[in-house]
C-alpha cells in the first residue's frame, strides 16, 4: 500500500487543470474539444477515490446546463466536496443550479466568468450567488466576436458583477481585465461602454494587480488610462508582448508617468534556432584512416551506408527537397555519386540546361537519376523541350517522374511520354503529368510501362490516333492506382476503359468527367476489382452497384448521401468521406439516410464539418442529431481531422444515489 501522498503525488498531473487554461480569455474556449473525463481514475480502486476527490473538485469547468445541475446535485449531497473548490470556471449562465454551486463553494479564491451570455441561458441562479463568494482573483471573459449578446440576461449578470466588484468582494486582489484597444474592424460601441462600466467599478475595488488580457492595435484607450486611478494598485500588466515596432503604442506608456510607473509590458523577440551540428574534436591521430584494416569491399558497402544516410537519400525522395554537398575526398566523391544523383529537381531552365550539360559530358550518371520533380511554374517547350528530352534519353533507371506541387501538372508532349517508356519504361513505377493541349493520344502509348502502379494523368481535346490492333488490353498489368484529373475529351476514359487492368485498385477522378456514359463504362469495366474510389460529384444513379467491394468512397463536392445509396446491400464499405452535405438539406432529411444498406460503414467524414463549441451552438445544429442517430448504429460522423462526436450530458438525466 502506498501512502497518500505518493498516491496524491501520482495522480496530481492527471487531474490538475493547467493554469493558461483555466484562466484563458480567447473566444474560442480551451476546453471545448471533448476529452474523456480524468473522474474515471477516481474508479481504479478505493484509495485512488480518496485521495483523488480533492484534487478532482479543486478546480472546477462548467461548460453546459446538464454538467452545472449534475455537480450541484453531487454539492447538495456531498457539502464537503464543495469546500474543495479553489478555482471556478463559468462558461455560461447556466440556470439556477449555479446559486447551489456557489452556496456550496465558500473557499474559492479564483474565479473565471464569461460574460457573452445568450437571451435563452438564464443568469438568475448566477447573479444571486456572486455574492456568496469572495475571490481573490476574478477573470473575466469577454471577446469582440462576430455576433456580441446583448439581452437582459447579460445586462443582468453584468450588473451583479460590478455590484460585487464595487462593495462585496473585500477579498479582490487581482483583476483579468479582458477589454484592449481598436481591432482592424474597429472597436463596437456596446463593448466600449463595457469597459469603460467596468473601468468606474474598479475605482472602487481594492485591486493592486490589473493583467489587461485584451490585444492593443493602435493606441491605449481612456478606459485603460482610468485605471491607474485606482489607489491600491500596485501593477497594471499588458499580457501579450508587443511588436518592438510599435513605437506608437510605447510612446503612450513612457509619457504618461502614472502609466510608466504602473505599466508592465514585453517585446516580442525573434527565437535563433539552435546549432544543431555537433561540436566534432579534432583527431588525436591525423593518419588515421577508417577502417584501414578492413577489405576495400567491406569498406565501400560500409562507407555507401554511411553516405546514403548523411545525404539524405530518403528524405530528399518524399519532399524533393535541396541539398547541397561539399567534397571531402575523391573516395567519397566516387561512392556518392549516385546518391548526389538520385532525386534530381528541375525547377528551373537554368537547371535543366546545366544537368543536360552534364549527362552530355558523363552518360554515366544517367543511370543514377531515381526521382524527377518538376516544377509547376513552366511547361517544358522550345529549349527546355530539347534539355528534357536529352536528360530522359540517359535516365536508364528512373522510377519517379512528378511535379514539385500536387494540385499543377506541368505539360509534356507526347514525344517525351514515349521517350520515357522507351528508356524507362521498366523501372518507372510513378508518373503524374499533363498532356499539351490537342495531343494525338496513341492506344499503345502505355505499352512499354511494364512497372508503372502509380499513375495521374489528364489532358485538354486530346485526340485518339486509330489502329487496326485494337487496344493493348494487357498493357499496365501492375497498374494499382489510376487518377484521371482531366478528360474533357473522354478519351482517356475510353482508353482505360478497354484495358484489361488486372492490378488496379484505386481510382480517382477527382474534377471532370465527361459524361455519364464514359464514367458508366469505366466503372463496369474496373468497379469490381475496385477498392478506392474518388468522384467528382454524384448524381442520380447507382454508383455504388458498379463497385461491390469498395472499402471507401470519396465525393469531392457536396453531396446527399442519399444518392450514395445502392440497390442491394453493400457488404464492404466501411466509410465514406464527403465535403459538406448540401445546403437545402434539412435534419428530416438527415434522419432519413438508409444506413441497412451498409452493413459495414463505420465512419462518415465531412471534410468542411467544424463541430459546435459552445452550449448554444450545439442546440442549433443540424448535424449533431445526424451524428448522435449514427452512433446508435455504431457509426462515427467525423470531420477532417477524424475527430468525432461525443455526446453530451443531457438536462434531462437522472441521478443515480447510491
Amino acid at each position: 500500500m502506498l501512502p497518500d501522498e505518493i498516491v496524491s503525488e501520482i495522480l496530481s498531473p492527471a487531474l490538475t487543470v493547467p493554469e493558461d487554461l483555466f484562466s484563458d480569455t480567447s473566444g474560442t474556449s480551451p476546453f471545448a474539444d471533448y476529452t474523456p473525463s480524468t473522474s474515471a481514475y477516481l474508479l481504479v480502486c478505493k484509495d485512488w477515490l480518496r485521495v483523488g476527490t480533492p484534487l478532482l473538485y479543486n478546480v472546477v469547468v462548467l461548460r453546459s446546463k446538464a454538467q452545472t445541475i449534475a455537480l450541484a446535485v453531487v454539492l447538495k449531497d456531498n457539502p464537503e466536496f464543495g469546500r474543495f473548490i479553489k478555482k471556478l470556471r463559468v462558461e455560461g449562465g447556466y440556470g439556477a443550479a449555479m446559486q447551489t454551486i456557489l452556496k456550496s463553494a465558500p473557499n474559492v479564491t479564483d474565479l473565471c466568468l464569461s460574460l457573452s451570455i445568450w437571451s435563452s441561458d438564464s443568469t438568475n441562479g448566477l447573479c444571486k450567488g456572486l455574492s456568496l463568494v469572495d475571490p481573490h482573483r476574478f477573470i473575466v471573459v469577454d471577446p469582440i466576436q462576430d455576433y456580441i449578446c446583448k439581452n437582459k440576461q447579460s445586462d443582468a449578470l453584468r450588473q451583479s458583477v460590478l455590484a460585487c466588484i464595487r462593495s462585496t468582494w473585500q477579498n479582490l486582489r487581482i483583476f483579468v481585465y479582458p477589454y484592449g484597444g481598436n481591432t482592424n474592424l474597429g472597436t463596437p460601441e456596446v463593448w466600449i461602454k463595457r469597459a469603460q462600466d467596468l473601468s468606474e467599478a474598479l475605482l472602487d475595488s481594492r485591486v493592486h494587480t490589473i493583467a489587461l488580457s485584451g490585444d492593443f492595435w493602435s493606441h491605449i484607450p481612456a478606459f485603460i488610462h482610468s485605471l491607474c486611478g485606482i489607489p491600491s494598485l500596485q501593477l497594471l500588466e499588458f499580457q501579450h508582448p508587443m511588436n518592438r515596432y510599435d513605437h506608437f503604442l510605447i510612446s503612450q506608456i513612457d509619457t504618461n508617468p502614472l502609466l510608466k510607473k504602473l505599466a508592465k509590458y514585453t517585446l516580442r523577440t525573434t527565437e535563433v534556432a539552435p546549432n544543431i551540428e555537433p561540436d566534432i574534436a579534432p583527431s588525436l591521430n591525423p593518419n588515421f584512416i577508417p577502417m584501414g584494416s578492413a577489405t576495400e569491399e567491406t569498406r565501400e558497402v560500409l562507407w555507401r551506408r554511411v553516405l546514403y544516410f548523411a545525404m539524405r537519400v530518403e528524405e530528399r525522395r518524399f519532399s524533393s527537397e535541396r541539398r547541397r554537398h561539399g567534397e571531402v575526398s575523391k573516395y567519397f566523391h566516387r561512392l556518392g555519386l549516385v546518391y548526389m544523383y538520385d532525386s534530381i529537381r528541375l525547377d528551373s531552365p537554368s537547371t535543366c540546361g546545366a544537368l543536360q550539360k552534364q549527362l552530355e559530358g558523363h552518360p554515366q550518371l544517367g543511370s543514377f537519376i531515381r526521382y524527377i520533380f518538376t516544377d509547376p511554374s513552366y511547361d517544358f517547350r522550345g529549349p527546355i523541350y530539347d534539355a528534357l528530352f536529352a536528360i530522359l534519353k540517359r535516365t536508364t533507371h528512373l522510377e519517379v517522374f512528378v511535379p514539385l506541387s500536387k494540385i499543377t501538372r506541368r505539360t509534356i508532349s507526347m514525344e517525351i511520354l514515349n521517350l520515357m517508356g522507351q528508356t524507362a519504361g521498366k523501372s518507372i513505377r510513378k508518373l503524374a503529368t499533363t498532356l499539351e493541349y490537342h495531343q494525338v493520344l496513341s492506344v499503345d502509348v502505355f505499352e512499354p510501362f511494364e512497372a508503372l502502379s502509380d499513375l495521374a494523368i489528364g489532358g485538354t481535346g486530346l485526340g485518339l490516333a486509330p489502329t487496326q490492333s485494337g487496344f493493348p488490353s494487357d498493357a499496365l498489368k501492375r497498374l494499382h492506382t489510376l487518377c484521371i484529373f482531366d478528360d474533357s475529351s473522354g478519351n482517356f476514359f475510353r482508353l482505360f476503359t478497354n484495358m484489361r487492368l488486372q492490378s488496379l485498385r484505386s481510382l480517382s477522378l477527382p474534377y471532370y468527367i465527361p459524361d455519364k456514359a464514359a464514367l458508366t463504362e469505366l466503372l463496369a469495366a474496373h468497379g469490381p476489382n475496385l477498392v478506392h474510389l474518388i468522384v467528382a460529384q454524384v448524381k442520380a444513379f447507382k454508383l455504388l452497384d458498379f463497385c461491390p467491394n469498395l472499402l471507401d468512397v470519396q465525393v469531392n463536392r457536396e453531396c446527399d448521401l442519399r444518392l450514395l445509396i445502392p440497390s442491394a446491400p453493400h457488404n464492404t464499405l466501411s466509410k465514406i468521406i464527403i465535403e459538406d452535405f448540401p445546403a437545402y438539406i434539412d435534419l428530416k432529411a438527415l434522419l432519413k439516410f438508409d444506413s441497412s444498406k451498409f452493413p459495414a460503414l463505420r465512419e462518415i467524414q465531412l471534410r468542411r464539418l467544424r463541430w459546435p463549441i459552445t452550449e448554444h451552438e450545439i442546440s442549433k445544429s443540424l448535424v449533431v442529431p445526424f451524428a448522435e442517430s449514427l452512433l446508435q448504429k455504431n457509426i462515427q460522423l467525423v470531420n477532417v481531422d477524424g475527430k468525432d462526436w461525443t455526446p453530451r450530458l443531457k438536462a434531462g438525466f437522472r441521478v443515480h444515489k447510491s
